[in-house]
This record gives structure tokens, sequence and C-alpha cells, in this order.
């Protein structure tokens, strides 16, 4: 045989040897990969459906702790309010929160009371062997002194799957309260119960009661047949015990695209040796061998990162080797694209649940909202009617009298709150009254910035003299307090809010600018209303959306996306409109409302009398229940008291309001601007009224400055009548 031939034979066999070789690795390899990577995705199925059930059990575990953090809780377990069940758990609230039994037990693990819906949909009460059953799993809720400890378990209740939650009662209202007795709920894990799990989950998923044999594996894969396999994965109690597995089926597409890829590879190996056995050894070293080791070596990277962590395999030449690098690109490629695909799906199938679930509450609010505003008005007009008759009877200079009209009017500002919890859905009227739109803006200003804004600095100027308006109060302090708060949030909490009233002719003067949102108003005179704030403003595409019901730019949970709707609505059946800009420096809303008709029918939003039948007084504290309960006292004397809450805020009512104070009662310790600041201020203005120092701190003011700038000191507590007395004395020698 000549030495080409034999050349040629070992060639061949070294070569035949080293494709053969190379076939079945590359086969181990890329079905090694695919195995890997049914495994992690059996993994990856099982602690998400783990997880999903858990996200059941702890929303659940949320709704037993609302009700047991609830005062109308804490007495029922008491006895002082036994309604409290018929009252909160009717069939169609227990349908909608998806709860099959509720147990409330007392501080030594009795049972007070349970409900459960039976199979026919009706009610009826757990059996008191359950109960008793049960009994021993909320111990440990009770035995927590500090009501912290919560109870989130599974149990199997023949060849059933249970979901346990329970929580302590305990006063929402006072913190470190011991618990006065424990709630339980229970979902029972039905037909109805996996058939939603397994739509969200998006693959079937049945229950196995068998004792688990693989305690050290919390799930495995148990092939079926060709096409599927069973994964099995365990749910555990609270104390780590298996109680079921959940079986989820999954189908073995990877399994099958690995074999025929490793197939492919070996068809494709083959005829690279069978090409390479014609060359020389050097050049089938120089061009073949070693591509191949490089391959093998991507291969084995992307095997050991993952198909969706790694990159591409390098490809080189256009022969059988590149194209099978080709290939794996490909395949990698189509792997990431369905990884993604499946998480964009899953995404969107998660979105669109959040979607439902909000579009149920909102439905069972509406519903609930109604029953309440039936049951509250009539409650409201019985206590008007007997308010009523009461100030009737009681003379017009008995104390009691200011009492009773202010009841009356709490019951108004109670029945417009309540009308207004249906106004966006019932589109209800609102009840005019003539008021001054300055009066309820300077109100609406104090509440706000006393509480909702207490940060944020908010600044009015009134432009005009003639600001009575025909208007619903509560209505347009809803849409005030609203445009304030929108404002504040922009913010962040913090800095300026303009408020700016002034007067508008519609139509304006021929090329004169339309103001914002001024088109649609018909001829005649209106106020208009300016909120700005300097935040960053909003974005031009959202400008036409703001107004849309349930649109927000808020985070989730800061809001609903229903206020300017509402407040649109509101302007609306008040023959007004809201008008909007926004820059870089912020966003500024309009509200135009029509000057007040003076029509004899709208009657006036208070009682005759007003400023002027007694002295002007500015009062300043920075705590609220002394400010509110000494400016009753006051008011009682015959004082028209203007409440702040420190020196700042006192200030700017001094300075901007343009009003004229017959007296300044002020606090020395206070944040922002003390006492003796603020006197200060007062002192340096022209014509400044007396100031009167009434604190607990006047030793820290040094002597000179007690008798220069106050022209009364008194120390706290202070008698009533002798704080008048005081007063009535230093507005007499001014």
């Amino acid at each position: 045989m000549k030495l080409q031939h034999k050349a040629w034979a070992l060639v061949l066999v070294i070569v035949g040897l080293s494709a053969l070789g190379t076939m079945f690795g590359a086969r181990h390899i890329v079905a090694d990969s695919f195995r890997q990577l049914e495994s992690e995705r059996a993994t990856r199925e099982g602690e998400r459906a783990r997880r999903v059930l858990n996200q059941q059990l702890m929303g659940l575990s949320s709704t037993v702790k609302d009700y047991a953090h609830w005062a109308d809780a804490v007495r029922f377990a008491q006895g002082r309010a036994p309604t409290f069940m018929d009252d909160n758990f009717e069939v169609s609230n227990l349908g909608y929160l998806r709860i099959s039994e509720v147990m409330v037990f007392d501080t030594q693990g009795r049972l007070l009371s349970s409900i459960t819906l039976t199979p026919d949909g009706g009610l009826g009460t757990v059996p008191v062997e359950r109960a008793t059953q049960l009994s021993g799993l909320v111990a440990p809720v009770l035995a927590d002194v500090s009501a912290q400890t919560t109870l989130q378990t599974y149990r199997a209740e023949t060849g059933r799957l249970e979901m346990l939650t329970a929580a302590a009662i305990r006063d929402p209202g006072q913190p470190g309260d011991v618990p006065h007795g424990a709630i339980l709920m229970v979902r029972h894990f039905d037909d109805t119960e996996l058939q939603r799990f397994s739509d969200v989950l998006m693959v079937p998923v049945k229950l196995s009661f068998d004792t688990p044999d693989h305690e050290t594996n919390s799930a495995h894969l148990v092939p079926t047949d060709g096409e599927r396999d069973e994964l099995h994965a365990v749910v555990k109690d609270a104390d780590g015990r298996a109680v079921v597995e959940l079986v989820l089926s999954l189908d073995r597409d990877l399994q099958r695209v690995g074999s025929a890829l490793a197939w492919q590879g070996m068809g494709l190996s083959l005829v690279a040796g069978l090409l390479a056995s014609v060359v020389l050894v050097v050049l089938l070293d120089r061009w073949v061998l070693r591509r191949l080791q490089r391959l093998l070596g991507e291969v084995q990277a992307i095997t050991e990162r993952g198909p969706t962590a790694a990159g591409e395999v390098v490809v080189e030449g256009r022969d059988e080797l590149g194209r099978l690098g080709e290939g794996v690109n490909l395949l990698l490629a189509r792997v990431r694209a369905d990884a993604q695909h499946q998480h964009a799906a899953h995404e969107r199938h998660e979105a669109l649940q959040i979607q439902l679930m909000q579009s149920q509450k909102t439905e069972a609010l509406g519903r609930l909202t109604g029953g309440i505003a039936h049951d509250f008005n009539n409650s409201l007009a019985a206590i008007t009617g007997w308010v009523r008759l009461a100030a009737e009877d009681v003379a017009t200079e008995h104390p009691s009298q200011e009492a009773l009209q202010q009841a009356l009017k709490a019951t108004r500002y109670a029945d417009g709150l309540m009308r207004q919890l249906l106004a966006f859905g019932r589109q209800s009227a609102p009840k005019l009254r003539r008021l001054h739109w300055s009066s309820l803006i300077e109100e609406t200003r104090q509440m706000v910035t006393s509480g909702l804004a207490r940060e944020c600095d908010v600044s009015v100027a009134y432009e005009v003299d003639d600001d009575e308006v025909d208007a619903d109060p509560t209505q347009m302090q809803q849409v005030l307090v609203n445009l304030l708060i929108n404002a504040a949030d922009a913010m962040q909490g913090k800095g300026r809010i303009e408020l700016r009233l002034n007067a508008l002719v519609m139509p304006t003067g021929e090329g004169l600018p339309l103001p914002p949102g001024a088109a649609v108003l018909k001829p005649g005179r209106y106020l208009v209303l300016s909120v700005r704030d300097h935040g960053p403003g909003i974005a031009v595409e959202l400008l036409d959306r703001v107004f849309e019901p349930f649109f927000t730019t808020k985070a989730k949970g800061r809001g609903t996306g229903l206020g300017l709707s509402v407040a649109q609505g509101i302007m609306a059946r008040h023959h007004g409109t809201i008008g909007l800009v926004s820059g870089s420096d912020g966003a500024c809303f309009y509200l135009y409302l029509p000057v007040s008709r003076r029509d004899e029918a709208i009657t006036p939003a208070t009682s005759p009398g007003g400023p002027g039948q007694g002295r002007q007084l500015l009062f300043v504290d920075d705590d609220q229940s002394v400010r509110h309960a000494w400016s009753a006292l006051l008011d009682r004397k015959g004082w028209h008291v203007t409440r702040s809450r420190d020196g700042e805020e006192a200030w700017a009512q001094f300075s901007q309001t343009g009003k004229h104070w017959d007296v300044v009662l002020t606090d020395q310790s206070m944040p922002r601007l003390d006492g003796v600041g603020l006197a200060q201020r007062i002192r340096a203005t022209q014509s400044p009224p007396p100031v009167v120092l009434m604190s607990g701190h006047v030793d820290e003011v040094s002597p000179e400055l007690l008798k220069t700038l106050f022209a009364a000191v008194l120390h706290k507590p202070v008698d009533a009548a002798e704080l008048d007395r005081v007063l009535q004395g230093v507005v007499q020698s001014a």
C-alpha cells in the first residue's frame, strides 16, 4: 500500500474518530443544556406557583388585619356591638373577599361567633367541633400581648386545601393595646379557586394530597408521556410540614428542540469530518480542529452561563462549522425571544388581573356607598329636625343657641359630604348658597395648611372687592382642596402655592388674549381663582388626559384619578369651568365662577351678622387644641377670632389679608417664628395693634423685651374672664 494511501487512511481514521467524538460530545452538551433548561424552568414554575399561592394567603391575611384592627371589632369582642358579624359579613361581601368561614374567639380561645357560606349560597354557622379543632391555631395569636403575631398557614381537610389566617383584635387608636380576642378567616381552595389559580399561572394545576416522599426537595419532575411532564411542588404549613402538592402540567418542547438540534449537530459534524478527511493534517489542524475547539468552548460557556445570560457564538467562515454557529445563535435568539414574550405575557396578565380587581373594588364601593348614604341621610334628617325644634324652643340669647346653630351647620356640611360620595357617578346638582368666595378660600387655606399641606407656604392675593358667588360651599371646598393637595404633591409637600382672585368679563375685548379654558364660558362677569404651584409641571402629552376619570400621574396608592374629573363636573354644574396652563416652572389651574345674581331665592351661606359687630383678634398658638378651645371661648365673648398655627402664618395673615386687627394674642414657643419675633415685626408696621403675650415660657423672654413689645403678659394657665378683661383693657387703652 502506498504511503499516500496510508496517510489518507490515517487521516481518515483520525478525522473520522475525531468527528465521531465531536458529534457525540456536542450531542451530550446540547442535550444536557436543554435538560438543565427544563429543570430550571420547572424550578421557576414551582416557585412561582408557591409564590402566587402565598400572595393569596397574604391578601387574606391583610383582610383579617383590616377587620381585626377596627374599633367595631373591639366593641364586638367586648359585647358592645352584637350586629358586627351580620353587618360586615354578608353573602356578597364573603363572595367578593373569597372567604368561606369567619370565626371570632375571645381572649380565652372560646368561640364568640361564626359565619360560613353554605353549599346552597346562604349563610350558616361553623360546627362546634370544627371551631374547637381550629381554636388551637389562634392560641399563639392570643398569647402575644403585643397583638402583633398573625397566623398564616395551610391545612388539608378531607381532600380539600384550606387557607387559614388569624389576627388579634386590637384598637388601632391605642398603640400597644393588648388582644381583645382574635378573628380567624378560612378560604376553601375548591375547584373554582383552583381554576382561577390555573388561569393566573397559565398552566393546568391539580392538587395531590398523597404524603410526599421527597422531604429533601421542595419540587420534582415526574415524566408522564413524550409530550408533557408533571411538576410536583410541595406546599408547607406555618410549621414547615408538607400539606399538599401542586401538580403542574408542563410541556417538553425544549427537550424536543434540543434533541433535534443535537441530531442536526451530529449530522453537520459528520459532513465536516468527511470533507476534512481530504485535506492534509496541517490544514486539518489549522482550519478545522482549532475552530471546533473554539466552538466547543463557546458552547460549554453557554451551557455554564445559560442561554439567556451568555453572548452569541462567534461565527467564522461560511462552511458547515459557520452554519452550525449561526444555528446555535438562532436557537439562542429564539430562546431569549420566547423568554421575553413569556415574561411580557405574564406581566400583561397580572396587569389585567389587577385592573379587574380594581374595577370589582370600585363597583363594590359604589354599592356600599349607596347603602351608607341612604341610611345616613335618614338619620341625618331626624337629627336636623330635632336640632331645629330645640333651636326654636331656646331663646335667642340663650348660650346654647350658638351651639345649636353650629350643630345645624355641621348637619348641612355632613349632608353635603354624603352627596359628594355619589357626585361623580350620579352627577348630583349643587345646593346653591350666596357666599363670599374669599371667605371660603380663607377657610379652606387654613384647613389645608394646618394638616394636609402643613409644610407648604400658601399665599392669597385678592384683587376684587365684590366676590359674592352662588355656589354649593361643600362642593366648591372639595374642588379647592383637591387643587391644593395636587399642588402640594407636585412639589413633594414643600414649596409655595399662589392663589389669586380677580374678575373676568366675557367676551373679552377685541385683540385681548383669551384666558386658559375660558372659550366655553357664556357672556357675563366671572370671578377667576388661579391656583399655581412651582413643581415640575405636567408633560405636554398628558395635558389632554388630566381630566379623564381614573387617569393619574401619581404613584400607585397615592391617587385614584377621580379628583380632577369630579372637580370639572362640579364646575360645569355651577355654570363655570376649569382651565389649565403648565410649563417647566409649574402648573396653574383657573377656576371660573359666575358672580352672584343676588337672587332672593338663594340664601346666604352664613347667618346674618359678621365681621364688624365685634373686635378683630388674631390668635397665634402652635397647639391645635388650645387654638380651638380658646377661640370658642373668645367667640362667645364677642371677639372675631382668626387662628394661626405659628408666627410665620400669623405674619402672613397680618400683612396680606388687609384686615384691621384690634389686638394680637400670641404664644412664645412656636416653630418657624416665635412670639417675640412676631411682635417685633408687628411693632415695625404703621399703627400697630397691641400685642398680648400668653405663654407658659414667659421667663425665657428678657424683661426689657416684655416691657417694650407687649401691651400685657399672661402666664398659662389663664382664666377666661381674666383673659377677656385684659384684652378689653388693652384695646380700650390703645
